[in-house]
């Protein structure tokens, strides 16, 4: 969520006195033109974070953005991602097909490097009938009544809204929203000074 101080809109009144609604005109453009600009910056930062490419990190998650509000003596503007979790075959993992006899290893985000599950864990890349691979793991005291063998569970890595809330990804967001809402402020001031002859 960003809040706009009571000293920028302070500012904006001494500067376009007489502009009826002067605050709103410059803060509303501006923040949502930041928080936009923010949806971006999340986007990007991410695919810098963490081993997930764009097709998959924008078809997973959904971003809602709301609108810009006046509360109290400020305006707000916010921006939230939903988004379930995403199959971590989607992430770097090797193999990633299929490989008879072989424990896989996986990294999620990019810092990491790639580490090998435990091979009591179970753990092995499978295809479904379904055509989709995942990594799977066996769940040990437990039969599936369809095939009479142990039930498989596709192991998963963080829902879109977690990655986005990665703090290197947070404070990379909130830095390209002040930048772009300064900068538009002043734009949009500027705007309203020529309309009005100022």
């Amino acid at each position: 969520m960003i809040e706009v101080s009571e000293q920028t809109i302070d500012r904006i009144h001494t500067i376009l006195a007489g502009v009826e609604k002067a605050d709103e005109k410059v803060l509303k453009p501006a923040l949502a033109r930041g928080l936009m600009a923010g949806k971006t910056a999340a986007g990007k930062m991410v695919r810098q974070t963490y081993h997930i490419s764009a097709g998959d990190f924008n078809s997973r998650g959904y971003m809602k953005y709301q609108n810009v509000t006046k509360s109290g003596d400020g305006i707000i503007g916010s921006i939230e991602y939903s988004g379930g979790v995403i199959p971590l075959i989607k992430f770097k993992v090797s193999p990633s097909t299929p490989k008879k006899k072989t424990t896989p290893s996986a990294a999620v985000l990019k810092a990491n490097s790639l580490v090998k599950f435990n091979r009591q864990n179970n753990v092995f890349v499978a295809q479904m009938k379904s055509g989709h691979i995942g990594v799977m793991e066996r769940q040990k005291g437990t039969v599936s009544p369809a095939t009479g063998k142990e039930k498989l569970k596709e192991l998963l890595s963080p829902a879109v809204p977690q990655m986005v809330g990665n703090e290197k990804v947070m404070q990379n967001v909130e830095e390209r929203v002040n930048e772009v809402i300064n900068q538009r402020i002043e734009h949009e001031i500027e705007r309203l000074l020529s309309k009005s002859g100022g």
